[in-house]
């Protein structure tokens, strides 16, 4: 197969998106992953606080996010294997001398297949989740989700749990929290 400039190029930007998020979970989250507002001064233990009791997840709601993010885990982690091993795959294609773009595009629309199968289970368990809990509430969880990681990495969770008051509803929260991420 002759592979001119244009067509390697394609090809190899096709394997980065498939590295991609392999390379990105590796590395762990940057600066970048979590928004601005959660990364300065902004959102600390105070705030926490205040969506923690805001939220006021009964033990009910709280077992029934873990039974809804439970749904479609055997989904997520067939299609994230699938991913994974599509990436080798791809990768001892683009090693060959001259590879063959059909199996590249056919690898890369697998792998696009399985990410979509990863997303839908996703967002169907997001819609779940805000359904059980009404809209407002729902948008508390993920501030909680994406500010716990900040203070996490602050080392403030010992902190905000002194000053919630109530350990064990946190730790169940940050239960949750892991789960719907």
């Amino acid at each position: 197969m002759n592979v001119n400039g244009k067509n390697m190029k394609g090809m190899m930007v096709a394997a980065a998106l498939l590295a991609a998020p392999a390379l990105l979970a590796a590395q762990g989250p940057g600066p970048a992953a979590v928004p601005a507002q959660y990364r300065d001064s902004d959102y600390g233990v105070a705030e926490a606080r205040r969506d923690f009791r805001l939220l006021a997840l009964s033990d009910g709601e709280a077992e029934r996010i873990v039974e809804l993010s439970g749904k479609g885990a055997k989904e997520l982690e067939r299609a994230r294997a699938e991913i994974r091993e599509l990436q080798a795959r791809l990768a001892r294609i683009l090693l060959d001398d001259e590879p063959d773009r059909a199996a590249v595009e056919k690898t890369v629309r697998a792998s696009l297949e399985a990410e979509y199968r990863i997303r839908m289970v996703q967002i169907e368990r997001g819609l779940a989740i805000r359904a059980l809990l009404g809209t407002e509430r729902w948008g508390i969880l993920n501030r909680l989700a994406r500010g716990m990681a900040a203070i996490s990495k602050a080392g403030d969770l010992r902190e905000l749990a002194e000053r919630v008051g109530d350990a064990e509803k946190l730790k169940v929260l940050a239960g949750v929290l892991r789960l719907i991420q």
